[in-house]
């Protein structure tokens, strides 16, 4: 088990912005270098997160099983990172299709999560959402933010917005082909999830910042880039990947130095962070299943860049092939 210390010293970026709390985080990234956490014995090691229990409580859910559908391939970006680029094209699921996948599983999953592709420039997603619903099926809906408009509607209704959630990606607040100060505004309740690279890591507390001043932000989602279509292995860094030790020490100070007023954090665990309440220990085998748009099945979400298929989806059975654990669980942390 690893404690977090980072050097503190009086250097403050030349990006330096008006928040205190901001600057002391962006010193904390700066002191991050390469000898103090690229140790390749421990890349894979816990490491504690410590947090304020005065001002947060630990939230502690039980895993669920989540299929996953790619209801499309049509994107409006073009993202270098993306794990599912090389099958963009205009093809799209219709919804018979979407229906039979999601009644062939809906006695084995809690929930579905809509992904492409682009999932708002589907032609049915209203029909898509509502069908969900009609099950039972409480539904997460991965966007570029870009037409979140489309969902503004059925969000108003009570019993849907129950059962529905929207999650906008961005890699950065102004760098990326998805900076999440291009996003239009909407009313609707988002989460915004900070995929977190080289390139954007200083604009992390900027970017939680914007959020909760311009959208209405139900939370904040920290996780990484991991371009195992390139490496083949998670655990292997590119030039814009950030080492998974570097990632826990940066969601710690993130934590430390984080003041204002998003009501909840969601913190990728990558599988390594742990707290005092949780090792994570109790997920060794994958709670998803993934439908591409072509009807090919996929269990483990990151096994969709490699192409790696299975014949049929099963869910908590296929034992985690990366780590002793599953690296896609999170920390939840609730203000008090």
């Amino acid at each position: 088990m690893t404690d977090f210390k980072i050097k503190k010293t009086e250097t403050i970026p030349a990006e330096s912005v008006q928040n205190g709390f901001v600057n002391e985080f962006l010193r904390d990234i700066d002191n991050l270098s390469s000898h103090e956490t690229e140790n390749p014995s421990d890349i894979r090691a816990d490491f504690l997160l410590h947090y304020d229990k005065s001002r947060w409580k630990e939230v502690v859910s039980e895993p669920e099983n989540t299929l996953q559908v790619f209801i499309t391939d049509r994107c409006n970006l073009r993202c270098p990172e993306c794990f599912y680029g090389q099958w963009l094209s205009t093809a799209e699921m219709s919804l018979e299709e979407y229906k039979q996948h999601v009644l062939k599983y809906s006695s084995q999953a809690n929930k579905v999560t809509l992904l492409g592709g682009e999932p708002t420039l589907h032609r049915k997603l209203v029909e898509i959402v509502e069908f969900n619903a009609s099950l039972g099926l409480k539904t997460t809906c991965y966007t570029n933010g870009i037409r979140t408009k489309r969902l503004e509607a059925v969000m108003q209704k009570p019993e849907m917005a129950k059962l529905t959630s929207i999650r906008i990606g961005i890699h950065g607040l102004t760098l990326s082909e998805k900076p999440l100060r291009d996003v239009p505004k909407t009313d609707i309740p988002v989460t915004i999830v900070y995929m977190l690279a080289e390139y954007n890591k200083h604009e992390l507390m900027d970017a939680v910042n914007f959020a909760e001043n311009n959208f209405n932000c139900a939370g904040f989602f920290i996780s990484s880039l991991r371009e195992i279509e390139k490496t083949g292995d998670y655990w292997v860094d590119t030039p814009r990947t950030v080492p998974i030790n570097q990632y826990a020490h940066i969601v710690q100070s993130f934590v430390d130095h984080y003041n204002g007023d998003v009501q909840k954090l969601h913190l990728s665990t990558r599988g390594v962070l742990v707290t005092e309440n949780q090792d994570f220990m109790g997920v060794t085998k994958c709670r998803f299943g993934s439908i591409l748009g072509d009807g090919s099945k996929v269990i483990a979400p990151l096994d969709i860049s490699i192409n790696r298929t299975s014949p049929e989806l099963t869910f908590d059975q296929q034992q985690c092939v990366r780590h002793h654990k599953c690296v896609l669980q999170k920390i939840i942390l609730e203000r008090i």
